[in-house]
């Protein structure tokens, strides 16, 4: 007899069950700062230098869609104010541009390869507009209608979107340093898109549907939780909030990990694209601690993706399908308590997504799974069922080896889905321990799985940070050292800045050193200027240093209020 389980705390909406289990969407940069070889815009950018005259949207969405990705979010006016539509709201848009000469819309381009290839796809609309005269607080009524009329011609076209349909709308948080602090009526632009698009999902500093994870690295929190109290939300937000959740939030909202494929959101000729490594790292970061993946792909001047971060996608993509080719619990025996049959312990290694087990009995709850012969793995992937709730806290994996049984690895929230990975191990068992739950706990998926072999990093002739971690002064300088063992040969190195909880334009500007290394030249001492900012908490950055586009050393640094 099926016993129903009672829900537990905030239930995500279809929309939102459906986001997690596509666990990837891409992020379009485009615009003004492409062609200005910026970051920011002021607001002043000529119209004429917009002109990507190979531009293909199609052979954009062809890419992704043969890479994995089932959403797609367009950046039509970021915070230049320059709009990528024909609006018939400000002359400051694709109009003034000669290309497609001056009849171009990019919305649309995108909007039919979306629809060509069945690609959900979202909209971003920058809140801030640095050229909108408008935008001051003594026209605060004005520029946000303004806002609102864009929104209504975006969304009630049915000639944009997937087939007039969008997933999902991005309302960038970000202001520059000295913008007006214009308010902007959010529930008027919240209910203006549900009006028009249903059960669009919402990203906002507010409490909405999406929220950002707290910094640009790509990285979610551990422990996840999918819900948050709207009252501890805002602009004014803690970053540590926003990464982690709230295990007694009220209402459910994904913490979306968004990242670039390369230093900067625009593109810029000198920067490179992530190594397969790092992206390996972000996504058991991101998705594989259960939140979806925003990776930006920023396309060049010609308006068409490089083809460095194309190799990139695809090597990625190959990546994932080799990870998840063979799932070595499939089948397996699983024994331990159960509500009842219905919710059996075999539902767990069943392969069905419509089956679940979940147990009443006291915590911690012990799983045991028997392979039927010794596997060689080193992930295990636990999966909850989140229509009813997110409930797990805390959870704990061991392996027998031996006769002996050994810790695999300890976690703590699972959510749509935990990827704990661990030392690669050979075993026949595999104990699953729920030591912390907020409610009854009910997983719907236990599976094991061995990660596809990476090409060792070479040590690029001893080439190190001196130092792995370092702080400075807002405002600052950061002053670091770059060293090298093996001398007896030229080299040249690259470091770049990537963004942390500190992005581009609050923590620092977008640079990239280029080091000639001379035969016999074992160090260098190097600087880069942080930025000051009113905020009364400490950011954090990265540098990257490669060569030949190899990741070889990475410096963490925090930019502190002193």
């Amino acid at each position: 007899m099926v016993r129903e389980i009672k829900p537990h705390g905030p239930l995500p909406s279809q929309a939102q069950l459906a986001y997690l289990e596509d666990e990837l969407a891409a992020f379009i940069h485009f615009g003004p700062n492409t062609f200005y070889d910026q970051e920011w815009g002021t607001g002043q950018e000529d119209p004429e230098r917009f002109n990507p005259t190979g531009l293909d949207a199609r052979e954009w969405v062809r890419v992704l869609k043969e890479t994995g990705f089932k959403k797609l979010i367009l950046v039509i006016k970021h915070h230049d104010g320059f709009v990528l539509y024909p609006t018939a709201h400000t002359d400051y848009s694709v109009k003034a541009s000669p290309w497609r000469n001056g009849e171009g819309d990019l919305l649309l381009e995108v909007s039919q390869a979306a629809t060509e290839f069945d690609m959900d796809m979202g909209v971003y609309l920058s809140p801030w507009d640095a050229h909108s005269p408008l935008y001051h607080v003594d026209r605060e009524a004005d520029y946000n209608a303004y806002y609102l009329s864009q929104l209504k011609e975006i969304l009630s076209n049915p000639a944009y979107g997937n087939a007039g349909k969008f997933a999902e709308v991005w309302m960038d948080g970000a202001r520059g340093e000295g913008a007006q602090k214009v308010n902007y009526e959010f529930e008027k632009w919240f209910e203006t898109i549900r009006d028009l698009q249903g059960d669009c999902l919402i990203f906002s500093t507010e409490g909405t549907s999406i929220r950002w994870i707290g910094n640009e690295r790509g990285y979610a929190g551990d422990p996840l939780w999918q819900k948050v109290n709207p009252d501890q939300l805002g602009t004014a937000a803690e970053l540590d909030y926003l990464q982690h959740g709230d295990s007694s939030g009220r209402i459910f909202s994904i913490g979306e990990a968004d990242v670039s494929i390369r230093p900067g959101w625009f593109y810029h000729e000198d920067q490179d694209p992530k190594s397969l490594e790092e992206l390996v790292e972000i996504y058991f970061h991101s998705v594989g601690r259960g939140t979806p993946l925003l990776l930006n792909i920023p396309p060049n001047q010609d308006g068409l993706f490089d083809d460095k971060d194309i190799k990139r996608l695809y090597e990625f993509a190959a990546y994932r399908d080799e990870l998840y080719r063979e799932d070595l619990a499939l089948g397996a025996k699983v024994s331990g308590p159960a509500l009842s049959a219905d919710f059996g312990c075999h539902h767990l290694t069943d392969g069905l997504e419509t089956s679940s087990w979940a147990s009443d009995v006291g915590l911690p709850i012990q799983l045991e799974l028997d392979l039927g012969s010794p596997k060689t793995f080193d992930v295990i992937e636990l999966r909850e069922d989140l229509k009813i709730g997110q409930r797990i806290a805390a959870f704990q994996v061991q392996v027998e080896m031996g006769g002996v049984w050994q810790e695999f690895g300890t976690e703590f929230t699972v959510g749509h889905k935990r990827l704990l990975r661990g030392s690669l191990v050979k075993a026949q068992k595999v104990r699953v321990m729920i030591t912390e739950a907020q409610s009854m706990p009910v997983l719907t998926k236990i599976s094991l799985y061995k990660t596809p072999r990476l090409l060792q990093k070479v040590v690029v002739q001893g080439l190190v940070f001196a130092e792995k971690s370092l702080a400075v002064a807002k405002g600052e300088t950061l002053h670091f050292r770059i060293e090298r063992s093996e001398s007896n040969t030229p080299l040249e190195a690259k470091i770049s800045i990537q963004p942390g909880t500190g992005v581009h334009g609050v923590a620092y500007q977008d640079e990239i050193q280029v080091l000639q290394f001379q035969t016999g030249e074992s160090k260098k001492d190097l600087t880069i200027p942080t930025l000051y900012f009113a905020a009364d908490k400490t950011l954090d950055f990265y540098l990257n240093m490669t060569v030949d586009g190899q990741l070889v050393d990475q410096a963490h640094i925090l930019v502190e209020t002193r």
